[in-house]
């Protein structure tokens, strides 16, 4: 522009002035009057140099600003956070991400759900952090994208919807899992995979899923025992492997149940031994993708659980989420001690 500009000045002053010009004796004539000609000419040079100026500070403007790249990659790592653990314990928090990326769509295929398990991921640091003062470290996978975009509870196709920046990121997030396993499986031959979630069921209490709905829990005694009923359990292997010959009811809802444990400490779960069935109208949260394959129920050593956390009184406060941790941290080394190790192991 400011080229055309300078032309379109230049074109009047040197073309038109030519044909006003009066080669008399250096002068010419306009409208009557005689004027010298350097006083007009100067003028012209003085808008020539100041647009040829202009037209320079601009070119070296532009220089000097960098192109923008519309073909910049999507970068997966910036959705998922990993730590390397030391001691058999993993934790994943799949919906508790807020990260909405421009360049994937909102899911919207098979029924899909959006909602977020709001401060899980504050409530996963915080038993991080809890950990940390006895120098144990779980192994630990976030995802930060916000469920309306990718969920990392749903299989890979539902998860996305196709969408390959989504895949990229669910990709990522269940790899970080497989591959903590497999570290778990090398140093320690067994352990415990905890699926952390947030659920808003009127009842506040945290619901623990092992794969059983809640007429399997009701079932009596020696029919949850069952070979049957062990199979589709995400604790199989433990329930066949453990020091105390503990049975599938008595781990489940026994005196040494995750669920027992945290109520002793201060939060009520179900199943425990103070409340072992949830009611059918409870919408109780049995587990999902990642505990069904991240779990002994697809074989392998390493047992799952899947953690619902109520939010009044436990996911609501940073203090509720301090003390929450506080009874997660001795309910998890409790229960490791008391089904798989004497002591639990650290190892890096």
């Amino acid at each position: 522009m400011l080229l055309f500009l300078f032309l379109s000045f230049y074109k009047f002053n040197v073309f038109g002035m030519r044909n006003l010009r009066s080669l008399n004796k250096g002068l010419f004539r306009y409208h009557n009057l005689k004027i010298p000609m350097k006083r007009t000419i100067i003028p012209f040079f003085r808008h020539f140099y100041f647009l040829l100026t202009i037209i320079t500070l601009v070119s070296c403007e532009d220089k000097d600003e960098p192109e923008l790249d519309d073909s910049v990659p999507f970068d997966a790592q910036e959705y998922v956070d990993f730590e390397s653990g030391n001691i058999p314990l993993i934790l994943s928090v799949p919906h508790g991400g807020d990260l909405k990326p421009g360049e994937i769509l909102n899911r919207t295929c098979n029924d899909a759900v959006s909602v977020m398990d709001e401060f899980t991921i504050e409530l996963a640091q915080t038993i991080m952090d809890e950990f940390a003062k006895a120098g144990q470290k779980p192994y630990l996978i976030i995802n930060k994208m916000h469920r309306s975009k990718m969920d990392a509870n749903r299989n890979r196709e539902d998860a996305t919807c196709g969408d390959k920046n989504a895949q990229a990121v669910w990709d990522l997030f269940h790899g970080q899992i497989q591959n903590s396993m497999v570290s778990i499986s090398t140093k320690f031959q067994k352990g415990l995979f905890i699926d952390l979630h947030g659920h808003g069921n009127p009842k506040q209490r945290v619901e623990l899923g092992y794969l059983l709905y809640e007429d399997e829990l009701g079932l009596p005694d020696a029919t949850l025992n069952s070979p049957a009923l062990l199979e589709v359990s995400s604790i199989r292997n433990l329930v066949k492997d453990n020091p105390a010959g503990a049975s599938h009811t008595d781990i489940l809802k026994g005196d040494n149940a995750f669920g027992t444990l945290l109520d002793q400490a201060g939060f009520a779960a179900v199943p425990s031994s103070v409340d072992p069935v949830p009611l059918a109208s409870d919408n109780y949260f049995s587990g999902g993708y990642n505990t069904v394959n991240y779990s002994s129920f697809k074989g392998g050593t390493i047992d799952g659980i899947q953690v619902e956390c109520n939010r009044t009184g436990l996911r609501d406060t940073a203090e509720n989420r301090q003390a929450f941790a506080v009874a997660f941290v001795s309910t998890a080394v409790a229960y490791l001690e008391a089904h798989y190790f004497n002591e639990i192991p650290v190892k890096n």
